[in-house]
Protein backbone atom coordinates (compact mmCIF):
# COMPACT_ATOMS: atom_id res chain seq x y z
CA UNK A 1 0.00 0.00 0.00
CA UNK A 2 2.83 2.24 0.94
CA UNK A 3 4.42 2.14 -2.69
CA UNK A 4 0.76 3.29 -4.02
CA UNK A 5 0.40 5.99 -1.79
CA UNK A 6 3.29 7.16 -2.54
CA UNK A 7 2.62 7.16 -6.28
CA UNK A 8 -0.78 8.95 -5.97
CA UNK A 9 0.77 11.62 -2.91
CA UNK A 10 4.34 11.80 -3.45
CA UNK A 11 5.06 10.90 0.26
CA UNK A 12 4.98 7.43 2.90
CA UNK A 13 1.93 6.72 4.96
CA UNK A 14 1.84 8.64 8.65
CA UNK A 15 -0.95 6.99 10.14
CA UNK A 16 -3.49 4.54 9.35
CA UNK A 17 -7.37 3.90 10.85
CA UNK A 18 -10.23 2.01 9.84
CA UNK A 19 -14.10 1.71 10.90
CA UNK A 20 -16.47 -1.42 10.61
CA UNK A 21 -19.83 -1.50 8.64
CA UNK A 22 -22.91 -2.15 11.09
CA UNK A 23 -25.96 -4.08 11.17
CA UNK A 24 -29.25 -3.62 13.21
CA UNK A 25 -30.36 -6.55 14.63
CA UNK A 26 -33.80 -5.01 15.55
CA UNK A 27 -35.37 -2.19 15.92
CA UNK A 28 -35.52 0.02 11.95
CA UNK A 29 -36.89 3.08 11.29
CA UNK A 30 -37.05 4.49 15.04
CA UNK A 31 -33.81 5.84 15.42
CA UNK A 32 -35.13 9.04 13.87
CA UNK A 33 -38.80 8.85 15.62
CA UNK A 34 -37.05 8.59 19.24
CA UNK A 35 -36.59 5.19 19.96
CA UNK A 36 -34.18 2.01 21.15
CA UNK A 37 -32.14 0.35 18.21
CA UNK A 38 -30.20 -2.24 18.61
CA UNK A 39 -26.65 -2.51 16.21
CA UNK A 40 -23.80 -3.88 16.23
CA UNK A 41 -20.98 -3.42 14.56
CA UNK A 42 -18.84 -6.07 11.91
CA UNK A 43 -16.00 -6.68 10.14
CA UNK A 44 -16.31 -5.41 6.96
CA UNK A 45 -13.98 -2.26 6.79
CA UNK A 46 -13.37 1.43 5.46
CA UNK A 47 -9.73 1.81 5.87
CA UNK A 48 -7.50 5.26 5.66
CA UNK A 49 -4.03 5.75 4.97
CA UNK A 50 -3.09 9.34 5.87
CA UNK A 51 -0.04 11.90 5.65
CA UNK A 52 0.46 15.34 6.46
CA UNK A 53 1.05 18.51 3.79
CA UNK A 54 2.79 21.43 4.35
CA UNK A 55 0.00 23.56 2.43
CA UNK A 56 -3.33 23.90 3.78
CA UNK A 57 -4.86 21.27 0.65
CA UNK A 58 -6.96 18.40 1.37
CA UNK A 59 -5.84 15.73 -1.34
CA UNK A 60 -8.43 12.73 -1.34
CA UNK A 61 -8.39 9.65 -3.26
CA UNK A 62 -10.30 6.05 -3.13
CA UNK A 63 -10.00 3.49 -5.54
CA UNK A 64 -11.79 3.62 -8.88
CA UNK A 65 -12.11 7.92 -8.24
CA UNK A 66 -10.35 10.75 -9.66
CA UNK A 67 -7.93 12.23 -6.80
CA UNK A 68 -10.05 14.94 -5.31
CA UNK A 69 -8.09 18.24 -4.58
CA UNK A 70 -9.62 21.39 -2.29
CA UNK A 71 -8.83 24.22 0.25
CA UNK A 72 -9.05 23.59 3.73
CA UNK A 73 -10.61 27.87 3.04
CA UNK A 74 -13.04 26.63 1.00
CA UNK A 75 -15.16 23.97 2.28
CA UNK A 76 -18.27 25.02 1.44
CA UNK A 77 -20.82 22.34 -0.11
CA UNK A 78 -21.05 21.96 -3.98
CA UNK A 79 -23.90 20.30 -5.85
CA UNK A 80 -21.24 18.75 -7.81
CA UNK A 81 -19.56 17.26 -5.47
CA UNK A 82 -19.35 13.46 -5.37
CA UNK A 83 -17.93 10.81 -2.72
CA UNK A 84 -15.46 13.53 -1.38
CA UNK A 85 -18.14 15.35 0.00
CA UNK A 86 -18.51 13.34 3.08
CA UNK A 87 -14.71 13.26 4.16
CA UNK A 88 -15.54 17.54 3.21
CA UNK A 89 -18.42 17.77 5.24
CA UNK A 90 -16.19 16.43 8.35
CA UNK A 91 -13.68 19.50 7.71
CA UNK A 92 -16.32 21.73 7.41
CA UNK A 93 -18.75 20.97 10.89
CA UNK A 94 -15.57 20.87 12.55
CA UNK A 95 -14.56 24.08 11.31
CA UNK A 96 -18.20 25.74 11.88
CA UNK A 97 -17.92 24.71 16.23
CA UNK A 98 -14.52 26.87 15.84
CA UNK A 99 -11.34 24.06 15.00
CA UNK A 100 -8.73 25.31 13.04
CA UNK A 101 -6.64 23.07 10.19
CA UNK A 102 -3.09 24.62 10.34
CA UNK A 103 -2.32 21.72 7.47
CA UNK A 104 -3.37 19.77 5.07
CA UNK A 105 -3.82 15.91 4.94
CA UNK A 106 -3.30 13.27 1.86
CA UNK A 107 -6.41 10.70 2.35
CA UNK A 108 -6.48 7.34 0.79
CA UNK A 109 -9.42 5.55 1.65
CA UNK A 110 -9.96 1.51 0.88
CA UNK A 111 -13.26 0.25 1.55
CA UNK A 112 -14.90 -3.90 1.55
CA UNK A 113 -18.18 -2.56 2.87
CA UNK A 114 -20.48 -2.33 -0.59
CA UNK A 115 -21.57 1.06 -1.43
CA UNK A 116 -25.59 1.86 -0.86
CA UNK A 117 -25.91 -2.29 0.31
CA UNK A 118 -27.25 -1.04 3.76
CA UNK A 119 -24.22 -1.32 6.00
CA UNK A 120 -23.93 2.06 6.33
CA UNK A 121 -20.65 2.50 4.55
CA UNK A 122 -21.71 6.95 4.43
CA UNK A 123 -21.28 6.59 8.46
CA UNK A 124 -18.41 4.11 8.71
CA UNK A 125 -16.80 7.16 6.50
CA UNK A 126 -17.86 10.42 8.60
CA UNK A 127 -17.01 8.50 11.51
CA UNK A 128 -13.63 7.11 10.32
CA UNK A 129 -12.76 10.98 8.62
CA UNK A 130 -13.74 12.62 12.37
CA UNK A 131 -11.87 10.42 14.03
CA UNK A 132 -8.41 10.70 12.32
CA UNK A 133 -9.06 14.34 11.91
CA UNK A 134 -9.48 14.47 15.74
CA UNK A 135 -6.46 12.28 16.77
CA UNK A 136 -3.97 14.21 13.67
CA UNK A 137 -5.07 17.22 14.77
CA UNK A 138 -5.11 16.97 18.71
CA UNK A 139 -8.67 17.60 19.15
CA UNK A 140 -9.43 15.05 21.65
CA UNK A 141 -12.73 14.11 20.42
CA UNK A 142 -14.64 11.42 22.75
CA UNK A 143 -16.44 8.72 20.60
CA UNK A 144 -19.55 10.52 21.33
CA UNK A 145 -18.64 13.94 20.71
CA UNK A 146 -17.26 11.78 17.12
CA UNK A 147 -20.71 10.64 16.58
CA UNK A 148 -22.30 14.04 17.26
CA UNK A 149 -20.31 15.45 14.66
CA UNK A 150 -20.64 12.60 12.27
CA UNK A 151 -24.52 12.71 12.21
CA UNK A 152 -24.08 16.98 12.04
CA UNK A 153 -22.28 15.93 7.79
CA UNK A 154 -25.50 14.40 7.23
CA UNK A 155 -28.18 16.69 8.82
CA UNK A 156 -26.57 19.94 8.08
CA UNK A 157 -24.19 19.33 5.35
CA UNK A 158 -25.51 16.80 3.37
CA UNK A 159 -29.40 17.67 4.25
CA UNK A 160 -30.18 13.90 4.96
CA UNK A 161 -32.53 13.42 7.70
CA UNK A 162 -31.26 10.82 9.52
CA UNK A 163 -31.20 9.36 13.04
CA UNK A 164 -28.05 9.34 15.35
CA UNK A 165 -27.48 5.10 15.20
CA UNK A 166 -25.09 4.43 12.60
CA UNK A 167 -22.90 6.58 13.42
CA UNK A 168 -22.97 5.76 17.40
CA UNK A 169 -22.58 2.28 16.80
CA UNK A 170 -20.06 2.32 14.14
CA UNK A 171 -18.14 5.05 16.71
CA UNK A 172 -18.93 3.06 19.98
CA UNK A 173 -19.33 -0.72 19.03
CA UNK A 174 -17.94 -3.33 21.56
CA UNK A 175 -16.39 -6.93 20.27
CA UNK A 176 -19.36 -9.60 20.60
CA UNK A 177 -21.73 -7.23 21.86
CA UNK A 178 -25.49 -5.44 20.36
CA UNK A 179 -25.79 -1.71 21.08
CA UNK A 180 -29.19 -0.87 23.08
CA UNK A 181 -29.31 2.60 21.93
CA UNK A 182 -31.73 4.93 23.03
CA UNK A 183 -31.75 7.76 20.19
CA UNK A 184 -33.64 10.39 22.01
CA UNK A 185 -31.63 10.39 25.02
CA UNK A 186 -28.11 9.34 23.32
CA UNK A 187 -27.77 6.55 25.99
CA UNK A 188 -26.48 2.90 25.79
CA UNK A 189 -26.12 -0.39 27.14
CA UNK A 190 -24.28 -3.27 25.61
CA UNK A 191 -25.79 -6.57 25.55
CA UNK A 192 -23.86 -10.09 24.76
CA UNK A 193 -24.80 -11.55 21.22
CA UNK A 194 -23.90 -14.77 22.11
CA UNK A 195 -26.24 -17.53 20.18
CA UNK A 196 -23.87 -20.64 21.17
CA UNK A 197 -24.38 -22.81 17.77
CA UNK A 198 -26.80 -20.29 15.56
CA UNK A 199 -25.53 -17.28 14.19
CA UNK A 200 -26.12 -13.91 11.58
CA UNK A 201 -25.42 -14.14 8.72
CA UNK A 202 -25.32 -11.20 6.27
CA UNK A 203 -27.06 -11.10 2.89
CA UNK A 204 -26.22 -8.48 -0.65
CA UNK A 205 -29.04 -7.97 -2.56
CA UNK A 206 -27.43 -6.44 -5.26
CA UNK A 207 -30.19 -4.09 -5.42
CA UNK A 208 -28.24 -0.87 -4.52
CA UNK A 209 -29.45 2.38 -3.59
CA UNK A 210 -29.14 5.77 -2.17
CA UNK A 211 -30.56 7.14 0.88
CA UNK A 212 -30.43 10.94 -0.38
CA UNK A 213 -32.04 10.09 -3.66
CA UNK A 214 -34.54 7.34 -2.25
CA UNK A 215 -37.72 7.55 -0.51
CA UNK A 216 -35.88 8.05 3.20
CA UNK A 217 -36.81 11.41 3.95
CA UNK A 218 -40.42 11.09 3.03
CA UNK A 219 -40.80 8.77 5.63
CA UNK A 220 -38.95 10.96 8.43
CA UNK A 221 -41.58 13.58 7.02
CA UNK A 222 -44.54 11.21 7.30
CA UNK A 223 -43.40 10.59 10.84
CA UNK A 224 -43.28 14.44 11.41
CA UNK A 225 -46.13 15.23 10.12
CA UNK A 226 -47.98 12.52 12.25
CA UNK A 227 -46.62 13.27 15.40
CA UNK A 228 -47.67 16.81 15.21
CA UNK A 229 -51.18 15.50 14.69
CA UNK A 230 -51.36 13.08 17.45
CA UNK A 231 -49.43 15.24 19.82
CA UNK A 232 -52.82 17.67 19.67
CA UNK A 233 -54.64 14.55 21.36
CA UNK A 234 -51.73 12.65 23.24
CA UNK A 235 -49.04 14.11 25.42
CA UNK A 236 -45.82 13.10 23.31
CA UNK A 237 -42.83 14.00 22.25
CA UNK A 238 -42.05 11.23 20.14
CA UNK A 239 -43.84 8.85 18.57
CA UNK A 240 -41.95 6.06 19.88
CA UNK A 241 -43.90 7.81 23.22
CA UNK A 242 -47.86 6.25 21.51
CA UNK A 243 -48.67 3.27 23.11
CA UNK A 244 -50.01 0.36 21.74
CA UNK A 245 -53.49 0.70 23.28
CA UNK A 246 -53.99 4.59 21.61
CA UNK A 247 -52.34 2.89 18.05
CA UNK A 248 -56.16 1.62 18.21
CA UNK A 249 -57.23 5.63 18.20
CA UNK A 250 -54.74 7.12 15.96
CA UNK A 251 -56.28 6.06 13.18
CA UNK A 252 -58.93 7.69 13.77
CA UNK A 253 -57.10 10.89 15.19
CA UNK A 254 -55.24 11.05 11.78
CA UNK A 255 -57.66 10.04 9.50
CA UNK A 256 -54.82 9.03 6.93
CA UNK A 257 -54.16 5.12 6.49
CA UNK A 258 -51.06 6.19 5.11
CA UNK A 259 -49.80 7.76 8.05
CA UNK A 260 -51.51 5.23 10.53
CA UNK A 261 -49.33 2.78 9.09
CA UNK A 262 -46.27 4.65 9.64
CA UNK A 263 -47.11 5.13 12.86
CA UNK A 264 -48.31 1.06 13.37
CA UNK A 265 -44.75 0.22 12.37
CA UNK A 266 -42.70 2.55 14.67
CA UNK A 267 -44.98 1.30 18.15
CA UNK A 268 -44.90 -2.06 17.22
CA UNK A 269 -41.03 -1.93 16.22
CA UNK A 270 -40.74 -0.48 19.34
CA UNK A 271 -42.66 -3.27 21.04
CA UNK A 272 -40.28 -5.38 19.16
CA UNK A 273 -37.02 -4.42 20.21
CA UNK A 274 -38.32 -4.90 24.03
CA UNK A 275 -39.46 -8.84 22.99
CA UNK A 276 -36.18 -9.24 21.36
CA UNK A 277 -33.56 -8.50 24.06
CA UNK A 278 -35.68 -10.45 26.51
CA UNK A 279 -35.44 -13.64 23.79
CA UNK A 280 -31.87 -13.13 23.77
CA UNK A 281 -31.09 -13.23 27.34
CA UNK A 282 -33.12 -16.21 27.64
CA UNK A 283 -31.66 -17.51 24.31
CA UNK A 284 -34.86 -17.99 22.92
CA UNK A 285 -33.61 -19.14 19.53
CA UNK A 286 -37.16 -19.49 17.45
CA UNK A 287 -38.54 -16.60 19.05
CA UNK A 288 -35.77 -14.22 17.63
CA UNK A 289 -35.97 -15.53 14.61
CA UNK A 290 -40.46 -15.03 15.20
CA UNK A 291 -39.41 -11.30 15.76
CA UNK A 292 -37.09 -10.64 12.81
CA UNK A 293 -39.99 -11.73 10.39
CA UNK A 294 -42.54 -9.86 12.13
CA UNK A 295 -40.35 -6.83 11.86
CA UNK A 296 -39.41 -7.23 7.77
CA UNK A 297 -43.28 -7.23 6.90
CA UNK A 298 -43.64 -4.26 9.55
CA UNK A 299 -41.41 -2.81 7.27
CA UNK A 300 -42.77 -4.21 4.22
CA UNK A 301 -46.47 -3.73 5.04
CA UNK A 302 -46.70 -0.70 6.83
CA UNK A 303 -43.50 1.52 6.18
CA UNK A 304 -42.89 0.19 2.71
CA UNK A 305 -39.46 0.72 2.28
CA UNK A 306 -38.39 -2.99 1.46
CA UNK A 307 -39.23 -3.38 -2.61
CA UNK A 308 -39.25 -6.54 -4.94
CA UNK A 309 -35.57 -7.47 -4.40
CA UNK A 310 -35.52 -7.53 -0.38
CA UNK A 311 -38.70 -8.66 -0.10
CA UNK A 312 -37.37 -11.82 -2.44
CA UNK A 313 -34.51 -12.43 -0.21
CA UNK A 314 -36.69 -12.63 2.68
CA UNK A 315 -38.74 -15.18 0.89
CA UNK A 316 -35.58 -17.21 -0.31
CA UNK A 317 -34.19 -17.15 2.89
CA UNK A 318 -37.74 -18.87 4.79
CA UNK A 319 -37.37 -20.87 2.21
CA UNK A 320 -34.15 -22.05 2.13
CA UNK A 321 -34.49 -22.81 5.89
CA UNK A 322 -33.29 -19.69 8.03
CA UNK A 323 -35.11 -19.43 11.25
CA UNK A 324 -35.73 -15.96 10.98
CA UNK A 325 -34.97 -13.27 8.40
CA UNK A 326 -35.64 -9.05 7.47
CA UNK A 327 -33.67 -6.56 5.85
CA UNK A 328 -31.60 -4.16 7.91
CA UNK A 329 -30.80 -0.74 6.80
CA UNK A 330 -32.91 1.59 5.42
CA UNK A 331 -34.15 -0.70 2.90
CA UNK A 332 -35.16 0.72 -0.53
CA UNK A 333 -32.35 -2.29 -1.77
CA UNK A 334 -29.43 -2.76 -0.07
CA UNK A 335 -28.77 -5.82 2.75
CA UNK A 336 -30.88 -8.18 4.70
CA UNK A 337 -29.71 -10.45 7.90
CA UNK A 338 -30.82 -13.81 8.92
CA UNK A 339 -30.83 -16.57 11.57
CA UNK A 340 -29.46 -20.03 11.18
CA UNK A 341 -27.49 -22.82 12.39
CA UNK A 342 -23.70 -22.43 12.31
CA UNK A 343 -23.02 -25.41 10.75
CA UNK A 344 -25.65 -25.22 8.41
CA UNK A 345 -24.19 -22.71 6.35
CA UNK A 346 -22.96 -23.96 3.49
CA UNK A 347 -25.82 -25.30 2.76
CA UNK A 348 -27.90 -21.93 3.64
CA UNK A 349 -25.69 -20.74 1.01
CA UNK A 350 -26.25 -22.48 -1.34
CA UNK A 351 -29.97 -23.03 -1.08
CA UNK A 352 -30.44 -18.98 -0.64
CA UNK A 353 -28.50 -17.80 -3.86
CA UNK A 354 -29.93 -20.56 -6.27
CA UNK A 355 -33.46 -19.49 -4.98
CA UNK A 356 -32.66 -15.66 -5.01
CA UNK A 357 -31.35 -16.36 -8.78
CA UNK A 358 -34.68 -17.89 -9.87
CA UNK A 359 -36.71 -14.69 -7.89
CA UNK A 360 -34.57 -11.95 -9.09
CA UNK A 361 -32.05 -13.08 -11.17
CA UNK A 362 -29.26 -11.63 -9.34
CA UNK A 363 -27.21 -13.73 -7.36
CA UNK A 364 -26.71 -12.47 -3.80
CA UNK A 365 -23.47 -12.53 -1.96
CA UNK A 366 -23.88 -14.41 1.62
CA UNK A 367 -21.57 -13.86 4.12
CA UNK A 368 -20.79 -14.99 8.05
CA UNK A 369 -19.50 -12.08 10.41
CA UNK A 370 -18.03 -11.22 13.40
CA UNK A 371 -18.88 -8.35 15.60
CA UNK A 372 -15.89 -6.43 16.43
CA UNK A 373 -15.13 -2.61 18.15
CA UNK A 374 -15.86 0.69 16.57
CA UNK A 375 -13.35 2.98 14.80
CA UNK A 376 -10.06 2.60 15.47
CA UNK A 377 -6.50 3.53 14.78
CA UNK A 378 -4.16 1.18 13.35
CA UNK A 379 -0.47 0.95 15.18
Amino acid sequence: MNTLFREIFKSDIEHTYKAPARINLIGEHIDYNGGKVFPCAIDKYITAYVSTRKDKELHLFSKGKDLKVHSLDNLDFDEKMRWEKYPLGAFYILSKKGYKFPFGLNIYYESEIPVGSGLSSSAALLDLTVFLISDIYKFNLDRKEITLIAKAVENDYLHLKSGIMDQAIIALGEKDSGMLLDCNLFTYTYHDVNLGNYEFVVLKSNKPRSLVESKYNERVEECEKALSTLKKVYKIDKLVDLSVDQLNNAKVILYDDVLYRRVKHVVTEVDRVNRFLLALDEGNILELGKILDESHLSLKDDYEVTGFHLDSLFQACKDSGAIGARMTGAGFGGCAIALIEKEYFPKFKKRVTTRYLELTGLKPDVFEIKIVNGVSKIN
